[in-house]
């Protein structure tokens, strides 16, 4: 039988828990084709995880900025969904390929 070492390192930085704690919201977005709209408009607080369900026929694109002047970012085709671990303070936009389609958005705190 050999020994066994364990080294140690202390942890540092910020650690927070994911997952429901406090509840959880559902909104459903409508797009432009023209101007980037938040997801959702107001977050939820406390927010911890999103989920963005792009239910319409139309492809949509995110992006973290609303300045963007061209229709180019992460896409979400129809029918997809797209889930982030990510704090009430982060904004996501989205933008629509045409028309106004709605998407629904989910959050959990």
């Amino acid at each position: 039988m050999s020994d066994c070492v364990v080294q140690t390192t202390p942890m540092a930085g910020e650690f927070t828990a994911t997952g429901l704690r406090n509840g959880g919201k559902l909104t459903k977005v409508t797009l432009s084709a023209v101007t980037w709209t938040a997801l959702p408009p107001t977050a939820l607080a406390g927010r911890n995880a999103l989920s963005i369900q792009n239910t319409s026929a139309t492809q949509i694109v995110i992006d973290y900025v609303d300045t963007n002047p061209a229709y180019e970012g992460v896409i979400i085709g129809s029918g997809a969904e797209r889930f982030y671990s990510i704090t009430d303070q982060i904004t996501i936009y989205a933008k629509a390929q045409a028309g106004t389609p709605t998407i629904m958005i989910e959050e959990i705190s």
